[in-house]
């Protein structure tokens, strides 16, 4: 890119472009005398020097040297012009999102050509959790643009993806994976939810718990999969797990399974079920009603 809004480049060097609302340092030379003149650029673009005005609006500090200086000459004999940029205000892009400097957003002045990576370091870089392949770019005048930062580490595409005065750039956050569940209720001795961890058995999730109850019915335990809209009902033999060790009923447990042991042998689990599904529906909110035991296990005594 060779022009944009903010700068355009004259013999191969990228030149700011003055807009409204810079303040401009200007240097009147004539013979061994200078004035120093400091000028707001208004709103229509103008600058006022000694009295006259000039335009500056899009233009360079050397295009902007020239024009006051044609405006200028016919009342001062040999005058020479310099102009600087004292503060930049005209151009500024807005930074959003996971930013490493925890400031949630920024608004930053341009000064010249940038690339969107030189504007992310000086917004104090990404955040540890930043989703860095979908980095939106919002533009005044076009279709937003996702960005993947990973591409644009090759040096082409890092010097060619140069952003622009008005824009809005937002670094998402990458949403973390839920962590997996198991739950265990009823009769045993810490009800509740337990991390998944992989190649979970059935006899781990127990031993979490704390174990069965004396009065947990073993016979009548299973372990409900699927969640409340296709929920399956798991046998498994719970004594044979307990008592004996034995690996072929030591299930592999899914997320989001729901072991139950109840305190009494339960005829018609389908019933059950749905006795108990206003509980179940609690599996997406807090976890803390089933560590608790709240419902659950008042529901496994009634059958």
């Amino acid at each position: 890119m060779t022009e944009n809004h903010t700068f355009v480049i004259q013999d191969g060097v990228p030149r700011y472009k003055i807009g409204p609302g810079d303040v401009l340092e200007i240097l009147l030379k004539r013979g061994v005398t200078e004035e120093k003149h400091t000028a707001s650029v208004k709103a229509n673009g103008i600058v006022t020097v000694a009295f006259l005005e000039a335009k500056a609006k899009g233009l360079t500090v050397e295009q902007a040297a020239e024009e006051i200086h044609r405006v200028l000459a016919p009342f001062y004999r040999q005058i020479a012009v310099e102009v600087l940029v004292r503060e930049y205000n005209s151009k500024k892009v807005t930074v959003l999102g996971a930013l490493g400097s925890g400031a949630g957003g920024l608004v930053l002045p341009l000064k010249g050509r940038k690339t969107l990576l030189q504007l992310l370091a000086e917004a104090g870089g990404p955040a540890p959790m930043a989703d860095l392949e979908r980095v939106r770019v919002i533009r005044p005048d076009g279709p937003p643009v996702t960005v993947n930062l990973f591409r644009l580490l090759e040096e082409p595409l890092a010097q060619a993806f140069v952003v622009d005065t008005g824009e809005v750039v937002f670094i998402p956050a990458r949403t973390p994976p839920a962590e997996k569940k198991v739950f265990v209720l009823g009769e045993v001795r810490s009800p509740g939810a337990f991390s998944l961890l992989p190649n979970m058995r059935l006899s781990q999730a127990l031993a979490l718990a704390g174990g069965t109850t004396d009065v947990a019915v073993l016979e009548s335990a299973r372990i409900v999969r699927g969640g409340l809209s296709k929920s399956q009902i798991v046998e498994a033999d719970f004594r044979r797990v307990l008592e004996h060790a034995d690996p072929s009923q030591d299930l592999v447990l899914q997320p989001d399974d729901l072991i139950v042991l109840p305190r009494s042998a339960i005829g018609n689990w389908n019933a059950y079920l749905a006795k108990i599904r206003p509980t179940m529906e609690f599996l997406t909110a807090p976890l803390q009603a089933f560590t608790q035991g709240l419902l659950l296990p008042e529901l496994l005594r009634r059958k």
